[in-house]
């Protein structure tokens, strides 16, 4: 006996349905290799990491990074590397049968046009994947680094991948919609010119930048954890949407069918105008705790206290307080016993120029920097540290620790801080330039490169505070004269004729003549003389 029993009615379209998944799985692994291992990215990976690799690698290199602000300019080389050649490398996947002459076969697949797009769309998450990988192993690098601040924000470490998703989205959807080749390396440039624009209009204050993948600092200088205005998670969840977006407009164009993509297309669009649209606002709280710390850092300060020295950073930056420590103790070693009591004990005090805008009369005129002067005296004297020497938030350059030591100078010989717009002439002048040169390698190759940059005057200035530290050519001339003198004579004539050197009423060809350096030129009559605070 034998009995005939029919297979279920749906057996057939189900069996269908894990053929073609299997066979989509299969070719987004195969695309995702060839993706992934393809010359240009390959070249990208190279071209991105060689010079970071460097920079981090070669003598000198800055070992002080501010995690935070180092992720966000990071980025920038992402999109432009790592997401172009995502970009490029998806849309040559979905134009190689054009490009072979062999899409006419492609209809003889097992896998539909829509199956096979989605393939392609799989297979961009191995760039993005990669993208993941090599970004977090460079911040891992950067946070076992001794001399790091910042923090980490893990939404950060994941918007860099998100970015190269994106792009490399766009370029599937490229390929789909445009059949040349030529068009994404051109979609490639014209980011990469949008991408420079965005990060210069978000410092200037606007935030239309922020729509971009890239997610700009709206400062250009790094700033303390609790100050950051950077809405990373409201960033990486409308990248999310905006991929989620390209995907749905690049399965309906290759024929998902309405009733699927609308829906999906309306929740994708929900989470890319909402996520967007807050990146768009500004938080009040964070402006206001801006405005504070620009004008009166105390309070978001720690202060420990190394010899005779306080040192006062923001949390986020006192690692950095053992390097500041050898930049003083370095200048200190120079000058004779007792020449460091005049003024109160020595104190250094972190500073940020937070507050993007001048808040007195709108432009920075001769007011504006007597009053920030005047704060910052009001702020070091309330705080227990009158004539704090000021250092901002870069360090780890020799220029940063030439300023520094200029500022550390200026304090020990003239008995004040330097503030905004401070110049120094004559011998005091010459005695700081001297100092700065003298007290370590790494001052010395920051005061030339300083000097090489200097117009007029030369200026110890750190440009990530609104404070300044000018030398005169002339007095100038003459400290780095004596640089040129051996380090054992010049020292025992500066102990020698410290009194002379830091007295009012010395002039510069008396010091001169007592250091046995070259007379300086003669003064220019047209300059007012009255410009010099020392």
């Amino acid at each position: 006996m034998t009995m005939v029993v029919d297979a279920p009615r749906d057996a057939a379209p189900v069996a269908a349905a894990v053929s073609r998944r299997q066979a989509m799985l299969a070719l987004a692994r195969f695309e995702a290799v060839r993706m992934a291992r393809h010359p240009v990215t390959v070249a990208a990976l190279l071209l991105y990491l060689g010079p970071w690799v460097w920079n981090l690698a070669r003598p000198g290199a800055d070992r002080y990074p501010v995690l935070h602000a180092d992720m966000a300019m990071l980025q920038m080389a992402v999109m432009l590397v790592l997401g172009g050649a995502a970009l490029v490398v998806a849309n040559l996947a979905v134009l190689r049968e054009r490009r072979h002459r062999t899409d006419a076969v492609s209809d003889l697949l097992v896998l539909p046009p829509t199956w096979r797009t989605g393939a392609f769309l799989l297979a961009t998450l191995a760039p993005a994947a990669l993208t993941l990988a090599v970004f977090a192993g460079q911040v891992l690098t950067l946070a076992l680094l001794p001399g790091r601040a910042g923090r980490v924000d893990p939404f950060d470490v994941a918007i860099p991948a998100a970015i190269v998703a994106v792009l490399g989205v766009g370029g599937v959807l490229l390929g789909r919609v445009i059949r040349s080749p030529i068009v994404a390396p051109l979609v490639a440039v014209i980011f990469a010119a949008v991408g420079f624009v965005a990060v210069a209009s978000v410092a200037t204050g606007t935030t239309w930048g922020r729509l971009l993948p890239i997610l700009p600092d709206d400062l250009p200088i790094a700033l303390p954890w609790a100050l950051l205005a950077r809405p990373s998670g409201w960033h990486l969840a409308y990248l999310v949407g905006l991929t989620a977006v390209l995907v749905v407009v690049v399965l309906f164009h290759a024929g998902l069918r309405a009733r699927a993509a609308v829906p999906a297309l309306a929740a994708a669009l929900a989470v890319t105008v909402g996520a967007g649209s807050v990146q768009l606002g500004q938080d009040d709280e964070i402006l206001a705790a801006r405005v504070a710390a620009n004008d009166n850092p105390a309070p978001f300060q720690t202060c420990e206290t190394r010899g005779q020295v306080t040192y006062c950073a923001f949390d986020d930056f006192t690692a950095w307080v053992p390097a500041w420590s050898r930049v003083v103790d370095d200048v200190v070693r120079l000058t004779p016993p007792g020449a460091v009591a005049a003024g109160p004990p020595l104190a250094v005090r972190q500073w940020v120029w937070s507050d993007r805008y001048p808040t007195f009369g709108g432009s920075f005129g001769p007011e504006w920097f007597e009053a920030r002067s005047r704060t910052q005296r009001a702020t070091d004297t309330a705080a227990g540290t009158p004539e704090a020497i000021p250092v901002g938030t870069a360090w780890g350059d020799e220029a940063s620790a030439a300023a520094f030591a200029g500022g550390v100078a200026y304090r020990i010989v003239t008995g004040r801080a330097v503030t905004s717009s401070t110049t120094a002439c004559g011998p005091r002048g010459a005695l700081i330039v001297w100092l700065t040169g003298q007290a370590n390698a790494r001052t010395a190759a920051g005061l030339r490169q300083l000097d090489n940059q200097s117009s007029g005057a030369l200026a110890l200035v750190d440009y990530t505070i609104d404070n300044s530290l000018l030398v005169d050519d002339r007095a100038a001339g003459v400290g780095l004269a004596l640089l040129e003198r051996p380090p054992t004579e010049a020292t025992a004539l500066v102990a020698t004729h410290w009194a002379e050197l830091t007295a009012p009423g010395t002039t510069l060809e008396q010091a001169a003549q007592l250091l046995g350096v070259p007379a300086p030129p003669p003064a220019d009559p047209s300059l007012d003389s009255k410009r010099c605070d020392s």
